[in-house]
This record gives C-alpha cells, sequence and structure tokens, in this order.
C-alpha cells in the first residue's frame, strides 16, 4: 500500500480548505477534521489566526520539534531549502511540517489514515508545496520506492517494531541515507532476549504493543501502538548503536541537548551518519576499527565487566 495523500484523504473538511480564508472558516475547517478523523492526539500544530491544533500551551512534540531542527543544521550545515527529508512513522505530521516551513522538501509516511488526514489539512492550510504525506507501512519504504534523502528521521517508530522488522527497517534506512538518521525512541534497559541478525546476536526485551485477541480494527484504532505486529523488540542503545555500525553508519552519537519535555531514562535520541569510512594511519589505530560494544553494556550485568 503506497497512496499520496491530498484533499481527497480529508474528507467532508477539504471543501473548507481556500488560501483566503478567514479565522471562523479555518475553526470550522479544523472541527470538520475532527468531527470525521478524532481530535489531534500529540501534534500540537500552531496555525493562522492564533490557533492551533490542540491548545497554546506546548507537548512533548514540540520540544522534539526543536531538537530536531537544531541537530539537522547543526550536523549538515547546509540551508534547509538544499535538503530532502523523510520522516518515517510521521503520525500527525508536526515534524514534518516544520521541516517544509524551514524549506525542506519532505516527504512524510504514515500507515493511519485518520492521522494522515489531519497532517494533510494542515500541509493545506499552511500552503507546503515542497511536503508530501504518503500512506504506507514503514516496513516497506524503501530506497527503490521512495529516493534517497539527505535526513532520515525515525521518531517514535522503531520500538513499535518487532524482529526482524526493526532490523529489517533499519537496512532499508541505511540504504536511503545520504546524510544523517536521526532515531528518537525508546530502548530496553535490561537484556532479556537475544536475537541473531545477519550473523550477529543484539539483546532487548520484549514489549506487547496490543492486547491478546485485538481485532485489526482495534489494532488500527490504538495510535499509540504498532500497527498490526501484537508485541515489539526494544533494542539495547548499545546493542543498537553496534547495528547501526554494522550495516554502514561511521559513527553514532547521543543528543543531549537541546533537551525535550519530559525525560526519560529509556529513550534516546541518536544520530546517525551516514559518512565515509575512515581508518587511522597509525597501524595500532587502524586494528581498532570495527571493535564494537560489548554485550550487556549500558545494562544492569554492565557492572560486572572489568574495565578495560
Amino acid at each position: 500500500m503506497r497512496v499520496s495523500c491530498g484533499l481527497d484523504m480529508i474528507g467532508a473538511a477539504a471543501s473548507h480548505i481556500t488560501a483566503d480564508m478567514d479565522r471562523a472558516a479555518l475553526i470550522a475547517a479544523r472541527q470538520a477534521v475532527i468531527d470525521e478523523h478524532g481530535p489531534w492526539g500529540s501534534h500540537n500544530v500552531a496555525l493562522p489566526f492564533g490557533l492551533f491544533t490542540i491548545g497554546p500551551e506546548p507537548r512533548g512534540d514540540n520540544y522534539r520539534t526543536v531538537k530536531f531542527v537544531q541537530l539537522i543544521a547543526d550536523t549538515l550545515r547546509r540551508p534547509f531549502s538544499e535538503l530532502r527529508i523523510l520522516d518515517l512513522g510521521c503520525g500527525e505530521g508536526l515534524y514534518a511540517l516544520e521541516f517544509a516551513q524551514q524549506g525542506a522538501a519532505v516527504v512524510g509516511v504514515e500507515g493511519r489514515l485518520p492521522s494522515l488526514a489531519k497532517a494533510e489539512f494542515c500541509k493545506q492550510v499552511l500552503q507546503l508545496d515542497k511536503l508530501t504525506f504518503v500512506q504506507d507501512d514503514v516496513r516497506a519504504v524503501t530506497r527503490e520506492r521512495y529516493g534517497r534523502f539527505d535526513v532520515v528521521l525515525c521518531s517514535g517508530i522503531l520500538y513499535h517494531l518487532d524482529q526482524p522488522a526493526v532490523f529489517d527497517f533499519l537496512k532499508a534506512v541505511s540504504a536511503m541515507c545520504d546524510g544523517v538518521c536521526i532515531i528518537d525512541a525508546r530502548i530496553s534497559l535490561i537484556a532479556e532476549k537475544e536475537v541473531a541478525y545477519g550473523g550477529q546476536t543484539y539483546w532487548g526485551s520484549i514489549y506487547r504493543e496490543h492486547s491478546p485477541g485485538a481485532t485489526p480494527e482495534q489494532k488500527q484504532a490504538d495510535m499509540g501502538a504498532s500497527l498490526d505486529n501484537d508485541e515489539s523488540f526494544w533494542i539495547t542503545k548499545h546493542d543498537l548503536t553496534n547495528f547501526l555500525m554494522n550495516i554502514g553508519f561511521t559513527s553514532v552519537l547521543e543528543c543531549l541537548a537541546p533537551t525535550p519535555w519530559m525525560l526519560r531514562r529509556d529513550r534516546v535520541t541518536l544520530i546517525a551518519t551516514a559518512g565515509e569510512p575512515r581508518k587511522a594511519y597509525n597501524e595500532i589505530g587502524r586494528g581498532l576499527a570495527d571493535r564494537r560494544w560489548p554485550a550487556f553494556w549500558g545494562v544492569g550485568e554492565a557492572k560486572e565487566i572489568a574495565e578495560a
């Protein structure tokens, strides 16, 4: 499934959107979207006339927006107008909308139609011609279908994928990324399940996404869970780092500032760089290029590992 969004996907609200609408008309159009697709859940978007999709107070995702914009500016050092950005699992479109307002060409991919309808509504109201929303399963996104991007954003999506899908997904992301991949995700703080992939092993834990016996319709309606898989695999931070290096990223950094709202120990922001491998001239350093974090590092068992 890959469907490009447009005014027809907003439904009844589509007829209310015009370039010259006044405040009352915008309020009515916003309400039409809510009536048809439900209220906005977390993406608080600023609209014209001092209106918002949720309200004037910032939400946690607004803080992450500031972080992502600054990270892109600091790591790529290029105008947004020169960038092509992919927002995977874009939800109601907050980040994609911001990147497009900054001048980038943006593609937002989301599996749930109600979320996309809200995102498309905001796009039309803000008149963002360089932004495209697509209804698709992020597990089906590949370079052959979508092309290459300077920035790939994976925010709030990684920990909703089961294994081996989470590893397949990141491999596909690596193939599409020409600059940086920003991963904002919850991680496992314990190592209770070992998973083999590509000849390597990775540790994490299992998280239940849906109640046993949940119907496909119930799963679709649960906006804070996976599209269809009953369980997801939460990987530990250092094993996630190892995997990103194993699939071709050349460095992985953790962002500690700008800080988001509602900090959690089990949520991190990582920046994986798609650079050119460089080995040290010194032969001792050359021998260290393929070193990886040891198993259990960063979880409870790490205390038992002797310092090198």
